[in-house]
């Protein structure tokens, strides 16, 4: 299934520059974290996802449009000073971008990318309101959150279980 027939080549250049452009933007996401009030960064962070945003638009990805409109006027509001970064909003604001980059594995199969979670716009909404936001699932938590895996997971069992014998045994 191609939903891009006949914009192959538009597509092609929209993902070389606007993933460039993500990986800038993830980079000055660390900086951010260090240095939180940086208006350089906070601007350049806000061009990134308007960027972003008009190409999708360009390709009609309205779901990765949507979602960079939200993450684009947080920080419009950050940058003017009407929202103050926390660690809170950086978790939801990291979320978004790793569901940005989840819809470009979309848009590189040629495929125009599903809504993301409503937790994700949930949260970016309510930020933008100055509402509280809610506590990430567990998918959305840090890289360290996975090696807090039950330990009934396969994953956090012995390397030297065999799983076929076992389950075949009861």
């Amino acid at each position: 299934m191609n939903d891009f027939a006949g914009m192959e080549e538009l597509l092609s250049d929209f993902l070389l520059e606007a993933g460039e452009m993500l990986s800038d933007v993830d980079s000055k996401l660390m900086d951010l974290e260090k240095y939180p009030s940086d208006s350089n960064l906070l601007n350049e962070i806000f061009r990134g996802f308007h960027t972003i945003k008009g190409g999708a638009g360009f390709l009609n990805a309205t779901e990765l449009v949507t979602l960079c409109h939200l993450t684009e006027n947080l920080f419009d509001k950050l940058r003017n000073r009407e929202l103050t970064l926390s660690a809170e909003l950086m978790d939801v604001i990291f979320a978004a971008t790793s569901e940005v980059r989840k819809m470009f594995g979309a848009l590189q199969q040629s495929v125009q990318p599903t809504a993301a979670p409503a937790e994700i716009l949930e949260n970016l909404k309510a930020a933008l309101s100055g509402k509280a936001i809610a506590a990430p699932a567990k998918s959305q938590a840090s890289p360290a959150a996975p090696a807090a895996a039950p330990a009934s997971s396969p994953a956090a069992a012995p390397d030297n279980v065999d799983w076929n014998n076992r389950c075949g045994s009861r």
